[in-house]
């Protein structure tokens, strides 16, 4: 049977309803955890996934470029006790070289992925400090290796990376440990128009264990990082993408 980590304790997770968001939200309510997912999108099959978990999933919709939303949110998860863990993982990525980019197409990537996390931590800080809870925010392998046609994705990656290490020491004397953790590629609908392209053996290839990532990957490594068992990690950034990054 799976410990319950996080039983009596609420985590709130923006961009749950696919991907690793989902995978997150199974993960933690797995372990008994009080989930507030929020979304742009729906999460019924993050609600159909956990149907029979320990903890509770209740969801919303939330556009992580709305500061006010995203108060709402965090209201919400204080109507159960309290909050102890914050995880942002809302993205989008944009796939044109500098060449393509436009500047409303760089704005709305930064806006999402990177400012996106900063309204989550205003609005969620008070709380976490109250219950010196913890902050996962999912970055990217990006943020340490160059793709040409990845400008705004890989700058907003590298700016959680900064922001989580700024944080972590901003955070750390009210007892909010810091974290992120950057996947390489990871199999989620974000991803999957490469896989239709047939690109599947050559990012494989990449990698030192001869195979993709999965969703569940990250999700294990994230409620690793936000439960007691890593009360003294904080400020890290953790490559979890199958040796990428050392193969070259």
């Amino acid at each position: 049977m799976t410990e319950q980590w996080f039983s009596g304790r609420t985590i709130v997770i923006t961009g749950a309803a696919g991907g690793i968001g989902r995978a997150c939200g199974r993960a933690f309510a797995k372990r008994g955890g009080t989930v507030i997912a929020g979304d742009i999108g729906d999460c019924q099959s993050l609600l159909e996934a956990t149907a029979d978990a320990p903890g509770e999933v209740h969801a919303f919709e939330v556009d992580v470029r709305e500061p006010a939303a995203l108060e709402r949110l965090v209201e919400r998860a204080t109507t159960h006790g309290g909050l102890d863990v914050l995880v942002n993982n809302a993205g989008i990525v944009a796939r044109e070289s500098i060449e393509d980019l436009a500047p409303d197409r760089w704005h709305d990537v930064l806006e999402t992925n990177l400012t996106g996390a900063y309204n989550a931590v205003q609005a969620a800080r008070e709380p976490l400090c109250n219950s010196s809870g913890s902050i996962v925010t999912v970055s990217s392998l990006l943020s340490h290796i160059g793709y040409s046609d990845r400008v705004a994705y890989s700058a907003s990656k590298g700016g959680l990376d900064a922001m989580t290490r700024a944080l972590a020491t901003e955070l750390g004397s009210e007892g909010v440990r810091v974290n992120a953790v950057n996947p390489g590629f990871i199999r989620t609908e974000m991803t999957q128009t490469h896989l239709e392209a047939g690109k599947e053996d050559d990012f494989r290839e990449k990698t030192t264990l001869d195979r993709l990532g999965e969703p569940e990957d990250v999700a294990e490594l994230v409620t690793f990082l936000a439960s007691d068992n890593a009360a003294f990690i904080s400020g890290e950034t953790i490559l979890i993408d199958g040796g990428q990054a050392v193969k070259g």
